[in-house]
């Protein structure tokens, strides 16, 4: 999963939409998403046990440079509402074909959630699900 460093910026607060099924939240720097209680978060992600569903989060001072390196990557918008842009790429890890939403607030600065599952079924969905609660921390 590829990562990128953004400088820190201060936030105006917005909570991660409340999703059935899952706690959280999952927080860095000023972002956040809501995981299900089972993940185990390191220095880097927060993951499932299993490690084939994953959320890395961060900052970028606005969405328009994040939605730039997302489109450069190939990744797709494939759902927009007033809070939220979700783009999504295909990937390849250990010969697996895995799914990477990746959430972007319409805010500044902006929160970026990557979520990463192998492709189809209820990971896919759990992913999606993941993305979708990204906002900033209170």
């Amino acid at each position: 999963m590829r990562r990128m460093s953004w400088g820190l910026v201060a936030a105006a607060a917005m909570v991660a939409t409340p999703v059935a099924g899952l706690a959280g939240p999952y927080q860095v720097d000023h972002c956040q998403v809501t995981t299900p209680n089972d993940w185990v978060v390191s220095k880097s992600r927060s993951a499932r046990a299993d490690k084939k569903v994953w959320v890395g989060l961060m900052e970028a001072p606005t969405a328009a440079e994040i939605i730039g390196v997302e489109t450069n990557l190939k990744a797709v918008k494939v759902s927009e509402d007033a809070r939220v842009l979700l783009m999504v790429s295909t990937a390849s890890f250990g010969g697996l074909t895995n799914k990477q939403f990746h959430a972007i607030t319409k805010t500044a600065p902006s929160c970026v959630a990557d979520v990463t599952a192998p492709a189809g079924g209820a990971d896919e969905a759990l992913a999606r699900q993941v993305a979708l609660t990204v906002g900033m921390k209170k």
